[in-house]
């Protein structure tokens, strides 16, 4: 097991961002007020989040393409159910301002908060 970096989980973070972007754009024109968009946007994103990695990849298209997957400590993957509570803890993380982030950073396994609480590891899977 190789865990991952902050700077390779941002850039996998970016790509999702990229992808999610013409999603948004879509649903602002359906969608009048900005409340409503921003929730609706954040609805999207987060299942969008626990979906992919509860799949068979293990992770979103950004992961994929930086050739990570989210796995459970003991290297199985990540079930519907613990993907959803991953991403709700990791919700957390961003609201304190991203110090939940800056574990990865600190801690010899880069875990982030998300994955402490969560008992998930970010590694490398070129094979996949």
């Amino acid at each position: 097991m190789h865990p991952v970096g902050f700077w390779t989980r941002l850039m996998a973070h970016n790509i999702d961002l990229i992808v999610m972007l013409p999603v948004y754009y879509l649903m602002s024109f359906f969608i009048d007020s900005n409340q409503i968009l921003i929730w609706l946007c954040l609805v999207v994103t987060y299942l969008y989040e626990v979906m992919a990695i509860a799949s068979s990849w293990g992770g979103t298209l950004g992961k994929k393409m930086m050739k990570i997957k989210v796995t459970n400590d003991d290297l199985t993957p990540v079930s519907l159910w613990k993907s959803a509570l991953r991403a709700f803890v990791k919700a957390f993380s961003v609201l304190t301002l991203f110090i939940g982030y800056l574990t990865i950073v600190l801690h010899p396994q880069k875990k982030s908060l998300h994955d402490l609480v969560m008992k998930t590891s970010v590694i490398f899977s070129p094979t996949d």
